[in-house]
């Protein structure tokens, strides 16, 4: 077995930073799965401080211009090109997400999640949706009333969709409910992308292309633009 080592080290990378962004860097190196990239002001030293996996110890001239950038300007895009790709081409050096144990629970007092998931993979996903699904936990005791609601999430660490327990309503129409499975199955269908900095793109052009083309959304959003339906939503 060959080991891959660094062409550089950290103190060496941090100087070159600093020299390029023209500001003091402290620089630590990380081995995160999901965040490549982060950067915040650094108000005991002065400066920066700079977190960037240690696929960036042996990253090439342009590469480390372009981070020096994006240092200087974090919302700056002139380096991202440069940058997303060479994430890209490094992607088999971050470790994989470890995935905890999840006991589903997809059979409510009113809806099976599961049939909905099975039949809208089915007609819209050709069956190739792996995600498992289940209803998310109800709160315990006395909590102050919600004034939003979320009514599902896709995780993609536990390729997992939850749906909130409060559609598990008799008042709430399953072609609601429908949409809504449809929906997380459609960050899981897409993927969540990331920026160079691992911040989530989750509403993108073609996700929402692909959403208003379903065949219920507009009907979903009309039942949930009605301000009595989440008023009864919203009560515990």
């Amino acid at each position: 077995m060959q080991l891959e080592l660094p062409l550089r080290e950290a103190s060496d990378l941090e100087r070159d930073l600093a020299a390029l962004a023209g500001t003091r860097v402290r620089l630590l190196i990380t081995d995160n799965a999901r965040t490549v990239m982060s950067v915040a002001p650094d108000r005991a030293a002065g400066g920066v401080r700079v977190r960037l996996h240690h696929m960036f110890l042996d990253a090439g001239a342009e590469v480390v211009r372009a981070v020096a950038a994006w240092v200087k300007r974090p919302r700056s895009r002139v380096g991202a090109p440069v940058i997303n790709a060479y994430i890209r081409e490094n992607r088999h050096r971050m470790r994989p997400r470890s995935r905890r144990a999840v006991t589903l629970h997809a059979r409510g007092a009113h809806v099976d999640l599961q049939r909905l998931f099975d039949e809208v993979n089915a007609e819209y996903f050709g069956g190739t949706i792996t995600a498992g699904i289940t209803w998310g936990r109800r709160a315990n005791g006395a909590r102050r009333r919600q004034r939003t609601i979320r009514f599902g999430s896709y995780t993609v660490e536990d390729n997992l969709v939850r749906i909130h327990p409060a559609l598990d309503r008799p008042f709430v129409p399953e072609h609601f409910v429908r949409y809504i499975v449809f929906h997380e199955m459609l960050h899981a269908h897409l993927g969540i992308e990331e920026s160079e900095t691992g911040r989530r793109r989750i509403h993108t052009r073609e996700f929402v292309r692909i959403e208003r083309a379903y065949p219920g959304y507009a009907k979903a959003r009309a039942w949930e633009s009605n301000a009595e339906n989440i008023r009864k939503l919203l009560k515990p």
